[in-house]
């Protein structure tokens, strides 16, 4: 069950970025953000986490024809930790670097299909193995039924679990009124209103889970870190390219799970909820 969810938590920004009007223009953009979890309890223990993430996606290169769009993208995450106890693990910061590389055709005024390819590397990069290596493959597509109606649908293959994983998605966006709409994808879910052409409110409920390889005085371990977020954002257009954006909201059914090199529980625990703020800029070309 864990799988299917860690899966979901990744698969479901994907079916998200179908949703979305313009998905060329979207993979085209430059995106930053800045997220603080504050320090909470380990459930049964007396040791407190919290965590700060910075992250940053770009374009590295990008191709648009009538149909077709090809592209590849670079993403950064550097990961804060504060444990009180560092005799449970002694970290402190950790690396995620994605390379997606992606492909949109537009088969018809109502079909479109997506193709990502994703190879990630995730640690604290004192020392690289290929426990620290994996890859992501998304095919996707949505199909229009009305002005304001549409089925998103997907599959997910990836090797970042231990075992491979494999898993489908289905879903679908609705747009109620002509200053809203609404995303469901599984555990994903996603409603906007405009407040007005600038301001957009925004409700997300979202699987979140990080995972990383990591090496201290010889031992090799694999560290992961899950929960279930929503959160309620203002975004600000405040040009035709550029947004920001800020929001508050909380994280419950956290988890921390600790493995050795082989793939063996060394350490699992709930984490008690947390409140949770986020901050973030895009900019289109």
């Amino acid at each position: 069950m864990k799988t299917l969810l860690l899966a979901f938590t990744l698969i479901s920004p994907f079916l998200f970025e179908l949703h979305a009007q313009d998905f060329k223009k979207e993979m085209a953009a430059i995106r930053t953000s800045y997220s603080h979890t504050p320090d909470r309890s380990i459930e049964g223990t007396g040791i407190k986490l919290g965590i700060d993430q910075w992250g940053i996606m770009s374009p590295i290169f990008f191709h648009k024809t009538e149909k077709w769009a090809l592209g590849a993208g670079f993403r950064y995450e550097l990961s804060k930790l504060d444990i009180s106890n560092r005799s449970l693990l002694n970290e402190s910061s950790l690396n995620s670097i994605d390379l997606p590389i992606f492909a949109a055709l537009d088969q018809s005024e109502n079909l479109q299909w997506i193709f990502l390819f994703n190879p990630s590397l995730s640690g604290d990069f004192d020392h690289v193995s290929g426990d620290a290596m994996k890859y992501m493959t998304m095919v996707g597509g949505r199909y229009k039924v009305s002005e304001t109606f549409q089925w998103i649908f997907g599959a997910f293959y990836s090797t970042g679990f231990n075992d491979n994983t494999f898993l489908p998605g289905i879903g679908f966006s609705w747009e109620p009124t002509e200053n809203s709409d609404f995303l469901f994808a599984g555990p994903f879910l996603r409603y906007r209103y405009s407040i007005t052409d600038s301001i957009d409110f925004i409700i997300d409920g979202k699987y979140s889970s990080n995972d990383w390889n990591t090496y201290h005085s010889g031992v090799e371990k694999d560290l992961s870190l899950s929960g279930y977020q929503v959160t309620t954002s203002l975004q600000w257009n405040f040009s035709e390219k550029q947004a920001v954006y800020g929001g508050i909201g909380f994280e419950v059914a956290r988890e921390i799970e600790i493995k050795n090199d082989v793939g063996g529980v060394l350490y699992e625990k709930d984490i008690k909820s947390a409140p949770l703020f986020e901050i973030g800029y895009r900019f289109r070309f």
